[in-house]
């Protein structure tokens, strides 16, 4: 099963395909009445295909990503792709509004895929085309001047975030939460954990600590970008911490960039 076109689920109820749509849209509680709803919602949207593609499955069936709040297929709306997250059944909010105006408002700033659509259930947005943060660094592992470019786009973007007061929530293990384009365009997704905060957020220390300091992603650059002063880095991350203002990151950026 590549794709669907949602015309044919109330019209074709013998392909066996249908079934194993509705178990994805009311995921991962099969509720057929929460399957119609759903569906109607994507109607109501615009979407006229589903396409089952990604590198995650739920049964036999391909999707783009799974979370604990939803997951996220491919859509097609008049010829173009999009990714679409569903709430899951089990989620622990009742609508996906809130993230939808929250993913409204990063898009203000720079921030994120640019939100299209969306409904009660649904988020359509843009469909970056490219590699989680940690597939995309064991794919350019031999080019350390291209993953510092990655790097350094990285902390720019959750710097922006830290001057408007919004916390991801969820940066200090990257590669659920990054995707780099095939042309390496650096994407922050998922703000469903998101809070607005006018203390300090942080987003810039949270992504440093995946980064540099723990996890699997630190462990990658170490060995790619071979740091030479370390220390000197997490010193910036602490003056940073304390005061985060653009002269003490711009700091930062050049101890990492001076670290090389």
């Amino acid at each position: 099963m590549n794709s669907l076109q949602l015309k044919r689920y109330f019209s074709d109820k013998i392909d066996p395909n249908l079934s194993n749509f509705a178990k994805i849209v009311s995921y991962p509680n099969l509720s057929t009445h929460e399957s119609i709803k759903r569906i109607g919602e994507m109607q109501d949207l615009g979407i006229t295909d589903i396409i089952f593609e990604g590198s995650t499955q739920i049964g036999k069936v391909s999707i783009l990503g799974k979370g604990s709040v939803s997951i996220v297929l491919k859509a097609r709306i008049k010829n173009k792709t999009y990714a679409l997250k569903i709430r899951r059944m089990d989620a622990n909010r009742r609508t996906m509004l809130r993230e939808a105006s929250v993913h409204q408002m990063v898009n203000t700033i720079g921030i994120g895929p640019k939100l299209f659509k969306f409904s009660e259930n649904l988020i359509i947005m843009e469909f970056i085309d490219g590699l989680s943060i940690i597939d995309w660094i064991r794919q350019h592992r031999l080019d350390k001047y291209r993953v510092l470019n990655i790097v350094t786009n990285i902390l720019k973007q959750c710097f922006i975030l830290d001057m408007a007061n919004i916390n991801h929530g969820e940066l200090s293990n990257l590669n659920y939460h990054i995707i780099v384009s095939y042309s390496d365009r650096v994407s922050i997704i998922d703000f469903e954990s998101t809070s607005l905060n006018k203390n300090k957020s942080n987003n810039v220390t949270s992504a440093s600590q995946s980064l540099f300091i723990s996890g699997m992603i630190s462990h990658y650059i170490d060995n790619i970008l071979n740091l030479l002063s370390k220390d000197s880095i997490i010193e910036k991350l602490r003056t940073y911490k304390r005061d985060q203002n653009v002269t003490n990151f711009n700091s930062l950026i050049q101890t990492l960039s001076k670290s090389v």
